[in-house]
């Protein structure tokens, strides 16, 4: 049995902890045994502990609290060292790090056979910045092996250390054959003819929310006025600071009639089957998991131009400039205009929602894991800094 350590900063619901949880989920337990360490707790921690895995959470403050001081620090070092004994204690063969650099040190001092990187996004590429460590690192998209390769000297790295795995969903949840789409309208206070925007992201900065507001704005007071149908706008996801800011920005637009805050919800699939478009309008990204499950529920993506987003983007949206919320309503009014068009790019987003499954995702964690271990007898775990990248 092969003991594998997955080792994060927190459990807050995020696109790197689903991503995590995903692959403890669908290891194959007949040769792995998956451990979870996570520095602070959040609200996946309860979906964690169904997993059937053991469990270490380090400190008590949760990962949603943005604070920071001097009793934090000190929770850090100590945590730090209890890792290391913890990993020794478990007999890790293989330790899985995603954005918790400390894991480097204590899967070192306890003579963890192989340590691997997994890097979500554009923000967290650099969190690791020596990563001569490393035997490989897992790379979500193209985009951020490239930001990486540009690097590679900086942070000690080797071209061969980086494999490309994208993240995968459940293709059987995010169908849209199973649920009812008016049904799903329904729940939701959208009458049959209404034209249903939607987004889900965390309430934060970073998600650029107040742009998907103004688009909304834009095409309700520029196009509404030449259209019949009803324009209503959805968005879904935990507040990450931003909700209040956010209801104020559309009571001042003049929509807040037209905005509908859910918050975060179980009942995802059932949301987007509910809608005619789904957007996405952060500043910056990796592969958002959310993406992926509106194109598999079949729906025209209109997104901004943010980190691996022009990967998946292939025939079925429209990518517009973060800095401009008039694209993204131009876009949107495309889309509002023609029934046509929204239901060709919705059938192409379904088909190549078919390459992100999730079974496949983590058969490919398996193969990279089983390799570098078999790796670990013949590849140096260090790079030197004059050696050539």
């Amino acid at each position: 049995m092969i003991r594998i350590a997955f080792i994060c900063d927190g459990l807050e619901l995020g696109g790197q902890e689903l991503g995590c949880l995903a692959v403890v989920r669908g290891l194959d337990r007949t040769r792995f045994q998956p451990h979870l360490y996570t520095f602070r707790p959040g609200s996946l921690l309860n979906e964690a502990a169904t997993l059937g895995v053991p469990i270490m959470v380090g400190y008590d403050k949760p990962a949603s609290d943005d604070t920071w001081t001097d009793r934090d620090d000190a929770a850090r070092a100590e945590y730090g060292r209890r890792l290391a004994a913890r990993l020794r204690a478990d007999a890790i063969d293989a330790c899985l790090l995603y954005a918790w650099p400390d894991g480097v040190a204590a899967a070192q001092r306890a003579n963890v056979r192989a340590i691997v990187e997994r890097v979500d996004g554009v923000s967290l590429a650099t969190r690791l910045s020596d990563k001569s460590a490393c035997l490989r690192i897992i790379c979500e998209s193209k985009m951020i092996r490239d930001v990486i390769l540009a690097q590679r000297q900086l942070l000690r790295c080797r071209r061969e250390q980086l494999v490309v795995i994208e993240n995968g969903i459940d293709l059987a949840r995010f169908d849209p054959s199973r649920y009812d789409r008016e049904r799903c309208r329904a729940a939701l206070g959208l009458l049959p003819d209404d034209f249903a925007i939607g987004t889900v992201a965390r309430l934060a900065p970073e998600k650029n929310l107040e742009h998907f507001l103004r688009a909304v704005a834009l095409l309700a007071g520029k196009y509404g006025r030449w259209q019949p149908r009803r324009i209503r706008a959805v968005i879904t996801g935990p507040d990450a600071g931003s909700r209040a800011h956010l209801e104020a920005e559309a009571g001042r637009l003049g929509i807040a009639d037209r905005i509908c805050f859910l918050g975060s919800r179980s009942d995802v699939p059932e949301i987007l089957r509910a809608l005619d478009v789904f957007a996405i309008t952060s500043l910056y990204e990796g592969t958002p998991f959310a993406l992926l499950e509106a194109m598999a529920m079949g729906l025209p993506i209109v997104a901004t131009q943010a980190g691996a987003i022009a990967e998946v983007i292939n025939g079925n949206g429209y990518l517009v400039c973060v800095l401009h919320p008039e694209e993204t309503a131009r876009a949107m009014y495309d889309l509002l205009a023609s029934r046509e068009l929204c239901n060709r790019l919705g059938k192409r987003s379904r088909k190549l929602a078919a390459r992100y499954d999730v079974n496949r995702m983590v058969r490919r964690y398996e193969s990279v894991l089983l390799d570098t271990l078999k790796s670990t007898a013949s590849e140096p775990a260090t790079l030197s800094p004059q050696e050539p990248a």
